[in-house]
């Protein structure tokens, strides 16, 4: 029987001032779509990616938004394109993240449960978080990163989207939370099927810890705003996982102060960001 256009998963990736990698990474991923919008957040266009992502396929549809209007923003753009055209599931990608085994996708099968919100494919057993069995192949989680997600677009708006203020940062768990307040059921793979790259590895003199993920300066004013707006939001509803959440700021706060190179700088982002949500400051910095 051939699938109807809800069965079909429609996808999107969000750039970045990405390099050519990115053509790779959606390589290993686009002949699972039915169609792939890509989200250009770039504030200077790569011209050649561009051309090479429009000689890739005839399902890829370029999505320029002139400059960086944030990750829930573009996210919820390539949402609302998919609902209009129809599409009942969307794959979300960052463009640092690939697939090592499409498997993954014939495990979610025919998508019947309405109240299965996400189906994601894992990448790191390493999770610190809460973990029920669900079935052979997925465990429910508490939450999950935005990337290798198959999402379900009827609790997206159920949800009202992502959180457009937010920006970046926090904005998967802020979407996640939402959806579990709901009674949703966020599914994780067992199996790790996706490759992720998680800021950038940095040199440190420290020698318990000689190599330190590293994200720019300008990351840890979100961290620290969008951290806090978390932590106020779902503090009666997820206590827990608000605690975990002040408890990562404070580690952050640590790291900066004994590891990190130009600790000024990161140090005066971190308190700006934690200025600004007191001052219910959100969207992009200026």
């Amino acid at each position: 029987m051939e699938n109807t256009l809800n069965d079909l998963i429609s996808g999107c990736v969000i750039l970045y001032n990405p390099n050519a990698i990115v053509i790779d990474n959606i390589i290993t991923y686009i002949d699972k779509l039915h169609i792939l919008y890509v989200v250009d957040n770039s504030d200077k266009h790569n011209e050649g990616v561009i051309k090479q992502l429009l000689a890739l396929s005839n399902k890829v549809i370029y999505v320029d938004n002139g400059g960086n209007i944030g990750i829930a923003t573009a996210l919820n753009k390539a949402c609302n394109l998919a609902c209009n055209a129809g599409y009942k599931w969307m794959l979300t990608m960052d463009q640092d993240s690939f697939f090592s085994d499409t498997s993954f996708f014939e495990l979610i099968g025919n998508k019947n449960n309405p109240k299965v919100a996400i189906y994601a494919a894992s990448y790191t057993n390493e999770y610190d978080r809460w973990v029920k069995e669900f079935d052979l192949n997925f465990d429910e989680v508490h939450y999950l990163i935005t990337s290798a997600n198959v999402l379900s677009l009827n609790a997206w708006k159920h949800v009202n989207g992502f959180e457009d203020k937010l920006f970046i940062d926090e904005v998967d768990h802020d979407f996640c939370l939402k959806l579990r307040k709901l009674n949703y059921v966020l599914l994780s793979s067992k199996q790790l099927f996706l490759q992720h790259a998680v800021g950038e590895i940095s040199e440190t003199s420290v020698k318990i810890k000689p190599k330190l993920n590293l994200h720019q300066p300008i990351r840890y004013y979100y961290i620290a705003r969008n951290g806090l707006y978390i932590c106020k939001k779902y503090f009666f509803s997820d206590i827990n996982f608000a605690l975990k959440r002040l408890f990562y700021l404070l580690k952050a706060f640590v790291k900066i102060i004994l590891l990190y190179p130009d600790k000024l700088r990161y140090l005066k982002f971190y308190f700006t960001g934690v200025k600004d949500f007191f001052l219910s400051r959100y969207g992009k910095l200026r």
